[in-house]
């Protein structure tokens, strides 16, 4: 083999370790409570401490809608008001893993 082929060869295997280890998030800005994304899904890849992010909102009981992404400061927790709920949700285990 020549050398151009080794490099490429080389530069390939780095590739794929590359990619082998990011972390891909969906990102959506508004799903709804029919779990469509009203805003265009996409995704994200998070870098260095970000992890995947979810916050769901529901109104009593009911689901209203959700938003989806990369997050640099993400933590779990719940908020309570008298009639509604907020809850962060925070994932870095497999990608994909904030997917509603």
């Amino acid at each position: 083999m020549s050398m151009g082929k080794y490099l490429l060869l080389f530069l390939g295997l780095a590739l794929l370790s590359y990619l082998g280890q990011a972390l891909i998030c969906v990102q959506c800005d508004r799903r709804n409570s029919d779990g469509v994304c009203e805003t265009g899904e996409h995704t994200c890849q998070a870098y260095g401490s970000q992890q995947c992010s979810l916050r769901k909102i529901y109104e009593g009981d009911k689901f209203v809608y959700g938003r989806q992404g990369c997050s640099t400061l993400c933590s779990p927790m719940t908020l309570f008001s008298p009639t509604s709920r907020v809850q962060f949700l925070c994932c870095q285990d497999a990608s994909f893993c904030n997917k509603l």
